[in-house]
């Protein structure tokens, strides 16, 4: 899947990072596995980037898919509603976190703001979810490629 993820990813932007994680639980038997893709509009363009988490499930029959897009410019009160009107235009059920970090009472040193949702991706196992399982590949780069050209 990261394979095909890329090759729709690339007219959209670039992946500049890629880790793959395996933890294994030492209270159940059951291992987590993850790949993480760090994602942006250009290789050397910085923020924002996007984070895409893969979370295989059920054996390999299916994928969670967390996407993560951070903006670290400061922005008004009004510029973050209409960017995450613009995001929710794109996916009505994205959501919006704004993280400010302190060094001093009342003086933010940084602030953040994330953008994120999430979906099910099903292996295809048919000719028809084959296309179907394409165009939501395609869709979803579409989509991020708009996300972290947002203003």
């Amino acid at each position: 899947m990261v394979e095909q993820l890329n090759e729709h990813l690339a007219s959209h932007g670039t992946i500049v990072d890629v880790l793959l994680r395996s933890d294994q639980s030492l209270v159940e038997e059951q291992e987590i596995r993850e790949v993480i893709l760090t994602f942006a509009k250009e290789e050397q363009s910085g923020k924002p980037l996007a984070t895409i988490h893969l979370f295989e499930l059920e054996e390999a029959e299916s994928c969670e898919v967390e996407v993560e897009v951070e903006f670290t410019t400061e922005r008004t009160a009004e510029e973050t509603r209409v960017m995450w009107e613009q995001a929710r235009a794109l996916i009505p059920k994205i959501s919006l976190t704004e993280k400010k970090r302190f060094l001093e009472p009342g003086q933010p040193a940084q602030t953040a703001y994330i953008l994120d949702y999430h979906f099910i991706l099903e292996s295809p196992k048919t000719e028809a979810e084959a296309s179907q399982f394409a165009r939501v590949l395609k869709q979803f780069s579409s989509d991020l490629g708009k996300l972290v050209r947002l203003s």
